[in-house]
């Protein structure tokens, strides 16, 4: 996790305008139908002391698998609770990412840094990389390497360790199972883009086959903008594409917001990092809707939220136990665009931002929000529309009048 990020850049570069129009449009569009993979999770911190999530998603990413916990001393291994971490997953359906990362006490290049250094010897990390490779081949798929290697706290090596790290992880992982994804370092959005291209250069073919990063929006600003995901992605192709690594997917390993607890919890918590922007329920709806939508129009393959059940940044409230509107939000905008393909978006000079959605048997859907305040919008005729669902799932129908556009997405059906 991390705390704040760095700017993306602006919109209205990625954006086409329409001639004699104040509308803008995303341009390359995914082709395909949103699969359920899209729709990840981050069971974060010590999965087993916390339930399993109980929503429908179809990707979990989870710690459990960190070096430091399955071989605590040389030769000891502890597997118990991330074996009961793939059955989870093998009864719900979901795709495991397994996290390679965190150095023991005993294998770290510097013990005082404890799991934050490279190990000493590469052989003990390859003797770690394949050990949980050959025990979960068949049953996990995705390996990710390393967590947020630009932050001191996670890691206190340099590039070029981190390097040796990755290929050699890749190299192990590939020869028990070449079916395997092998998911790059996600580095965090504090000065990403300066750690990244030296990484890239330096790294060359062979050392992953997805690019993950953290697409943390502003957990300081007072503001929401879950649209900078756009802007963020569009960067990282273009230094992919730089270094001819131009059709390597992108996902997001990780973004999230702290959320307060909801009124029906157990436990409110209270326990925020100073100067943070915590948001209430009804902007936790906003941000999970808005960033999962155009997640999917950036680019992006898959989308882990962080977390599931990590109290600040929760999901859910009581580990799991209490929905908050952010789970139903969740819900909602994973059934808007589960299978649906996207047909177009656009932007107006306002902020009003519309998602034009079809699903397989060629229904349309609309999607509407504002970034900011509200502004009424009378809806074409031609889409032939006449009822409205929140992401709360409450239905009313549209007034000829016009309809309300808020900074919550809603669906026009």
């Amino acid at each position: 996790m991390m705390r704040i990020v760095a700017a993306a850049i602006p919109l209205c570069l990625l954006l086409q305008v329409a001639p004699g129009s104040k509308t803008t449009s995303l341009s390359d569009l995914p082709k395909t139908a949103v699969p359920p993979t899209y729709f990840g999770l981050n069971n974060a911190g010590r999965t087993w002391t916390h339930s399993w999530p109980t929503i429908e998603t179809g990707a979990i990413r989870l710690f459990d698998s960190s070096w430091v916990f399955v071989e605590p001393q040389r030769g000891q291994w502890v597997f118990e609770n991330l074996d009961r971490d793939v059955e989870e997953a093998r009864k719900h359906n979901e795709d495991l990412d397994l996290m390679i990362t965190s150095s023991p006490p005993w294998a770290s290049a510097r013990p005082a840094d404890g799991g934050r250094a490279e190990p000493a010897d590469l052989k003990d990390w390859e003797e770690y990389v394949g050990a949980v490779a050959k025990r979960y081949k068949g049953r996990v798929h995705t390996y990710e390497l390393w967590n947020e290697p630009n932050l001191k706290s996670n890691y206190t090596g340099d590039i070029p360790h981190l390097v040796a790290l990755s290929k050699s992880a890749y190299r192990v992982i590939k020869q028990i199972d070449p079916t395997a994804i092998v998911v790059s370092p996600s580095v965090a959005s504090v000065n990403a883009f300066a750690y990244i291209r030296p990484f890239l250069v330096a790294s060359g073919p062979g050392t992953f086959d997805v690019l993950g990063f953290h697409f943390y929006d502003n957990l300081g600003n007072p503001v929401i903008h879950p649209e900078n995901i756009v802007g963020t992605t569009a960067q990282l192709r273009r230094v992919l594409t730089s270094v001819g690594l131009g059709s390597t997917p992108i996902w997001n390993t990780e973004s999230g917001y702290y959320i307060e607890s909801g009124p029906h919890a157990r436990f409110h918590n209270k326990n925020y990092p100073p100067g943070v922007h915590v948001l209430g329920q009804s902007e936790a709806v906003q941000a999970v809707g808005r960033a999962y939508i155009l997640g999917w129009a950036a680019g992006l393959q898959r989308f882990y939220w962080y977390a599931w059940a990590e109290v600040a940044y929760s999901l859910v409230d009581d580990g799991g136990g209490t929905e908050k509107d952010a789970t139903q939000a969740y819900k909602t905008v994973r059934r808007w665009l589960l299978g649906k393909r996207y047909l177009d978006v656009t932007r107006s000079a306002s902020g009003r931002w519309i998602v034009h959605i079809e699903d397989a048997q060629h229904k349309p859907g609309w999607i509407i929000w504002s970034e900011s305040g509200t502004e009424n919008f009378e809806v074409p005729k031609e889409w032939g529309v006449s009822q409205s669902e929140d992401l709360l799932s409450k239905d009313q129908p549209l007034s000829p009048a016009g309809f309300p556009v808020t900074q919550s997405p809603t669906l026009l059906f």
